[in-house]
């Protein structure tokens, strides 16, 4: 056996359906039924798969391996609470209704009123239905897997970093031609005020400071 992979986590929040009939392990395309381990990760049902919650549970053997023992295991707890981070994750990204919870027809304590056991005081399932900050007051702090790019998101990604380089051409280009065809000796327009023809105010201040002189 081996443990869940971190790409197995991401597939499963990619499941957008959080339950579908018949509301038990043979229900495909459920989120429900992927994170408990009865999908494969993308939420395909295969009988002969075991995936996260459960793949771990085999994983542990002994006593995490068996259903009625599996509590007295210490790391239930953590499998257990990273689980439910899982979820609460998938709660976050997809924000679904109430009316995605099953109404009737799940097993026994699963439809959407149904009280959660053993709380007290009672709690129904569709209360529980939300973020955790939203009723319980907590965060995990996970970070989480990420997703591949689907080809539409890569062929996105390739058009606009197309039309970036495009547009750096043409800024370039259009600076170079600019700078070629700028050149003051061809354009009068724009030749110095003062040419050699008109005295300059160096000159005229010279000749000032030697009549002083020559008066003196």
């Amino acid at each position: 056996q081996r443990l869940p992979e971190p790409q197995d986590v991401a597939d499963c929040l990619e499941v957008g359906l959080f339950d579908t009939p018949p509301f038990y392990s043979t229900s495909p395309e459920s989120f429900r039924n992927t994170i408990e381990g009865y999908n494969a990760p993308n939420g395909s049902y295969d009988p002969i798969v075991r995936s996260l919650h459960n793949l771990a549970h085999l994983f542990l053997n002994g006593t995490g391996g068996q259903t009625h023992l599996s509590p007295n295991d210490p790391i239930f707890l953590l499998l257990h609470t990273f689980t439910d981070a899982i979820f609460d994750e998938w709660l976050r990204r997809h924000s679904p209704d109430a009316n995605a919870y099953p109404l009737e027809n799940a097993p026994i304590g699963h439809n959407r009123g149904y009280n959660m056991v053993p709380f007290w005081p009672p709690v129904t399932n569709v209360e529980m239905f939300v973020p955790a900050p939203d009723n319980l007051g907590y965060t995990y702090e996970v970070q989480w897997p990420s997703r591949p790019y689907s080809l539409t998101e890569i062929i996105t990604i390739a058009i606009v970093a197309a039309l970036i380089l495009l547009a750096i051409i043409f800024a370039a280009t259009t600076c170079a031609v600019r700078a070629k065809s700028y050149n003051p000796g061809k354009n009068e327009s724009r030749q110095p005020l003062l040419g050699d023809q008109y005295q300059r105010y160096s000159e005229d201040r010279e000749r000032n400071h030697d009549k002083t002189q020559s008066m003196v």
